[in-house]
């Protein structure tokens, strides 16, 4: 499960230049590679308003991992703007591995109760450990990403705390330094690289044990949205999962509905 909300929290453009209008809808697709093959594809898409936003995320697997496992997921998630903080509202997480299904919802309530249906784990004592790790301002994965590309001028100065409804999990972003992107992908241009950790806190990768993980990461300025904000964008993300090295670029970007970078390797 690790690895889908990894990428679960993964969001090029022609231009580096921020836009004039409001972004309002911004869907971007990605190729998960391991070696030369491509295993996994995501798509991800957002549309923002004046007091709400509505994200989705698919993850697919491709080409051999396909062969022996069938493998899909979509995420959902509802948010309010709260000023200029984005809040989650309800999280959706359906899981598919070749004939088996899974649903988790999760609904932030009055009050800061959150409620997970199904419970976040059968054992009480490990259910207990996840309760008390949900702080005041833990979000789901979709809305994590949303407020570390919507956190400042600079997106790797963030820390988020995520529940995907069985895991609590730090995100933690530092600054690896400006840059510029000029192949492997979609984007062309400026672009600022972090380096972020994934740290299990309660739940079942924290019952197993399971390290620490460190990633790269490149976010691109998209645009503006209604609020002011700059809107960064990943572009780029490499790591090692399972000793597997892997690296996920962006194959195609639409923003407002229009079409703005193509590599041609749309799936």
């Amino acid at each position: 499960m690790r690895t889908p909300i990894i990428l679960s929290c993964i969001l090029a453009l022609t231009a580096p230049a921020v836009s004039a209008e409001a972004i309002r809808e911004v869907s971007a697709t990605y190729n998960v590679n391991v070696g030369p093959m491509t295993m996994m594809v995501v798509r991800f898409g957002s549309s923002f308003s004046s007091d709400a936003v509505r994200s989705q995320a698919t993850i697919k697997s491709k080409g051999i991992s396909a062969v022996f496992s069938e493998f899909t997921a979509r995420a959902e998630g509802d948010g309010r703007l709260d000023g200029q903080i984005i809040q989650p509202a309800l999280f959706t997480l359906s899981r598919e591995r070749d004939d088996r299904k899974k649903k988790t919802t999760i609904e932030w309530g009055d009050g800061g109760t959150i409620t997970t249906d199904p419970p976040a784990h059968k054992k009480p004592d490990v259910r207990a450990r996840i309760e008390s790790a949900l702080t005041p301002d833990v979000s789901d994965p979709i809305t994590a990403i949303l407020r570390v590309g919507t956190t400042a001028e600079n997106p790797c100065n963030a820390k988020q705390r995520v529940f995907d409804g069985r895991d609590v999990f730090d995100l933690t972003l530092s600054d690896a330094g400006a840059g510029v992107k000029k192949k492997d992908g979609a984007y062309r241009g400026p672009v600022r690289n972090c380096r972020v950790r994934w740290h299990p806190v309660a739940g079942r990768s924290a019952e197993r044990r399971e390290p620490d993980g460190t990633y790269g990461i490149s976010f691109a300025p998209l645009g503006t949205l209604a609020s002011g904000q700059t809107f960064w964008l990943p572009v780029a993300l490499s790591g090692t999962i399972k000793g597997l090295d892997f690296e996920v670029h962006m194959t195609k970007l639409k923003v407002d509905g229009g079409q703005r970078a193509d590599t041609g390797t749309q799936n």
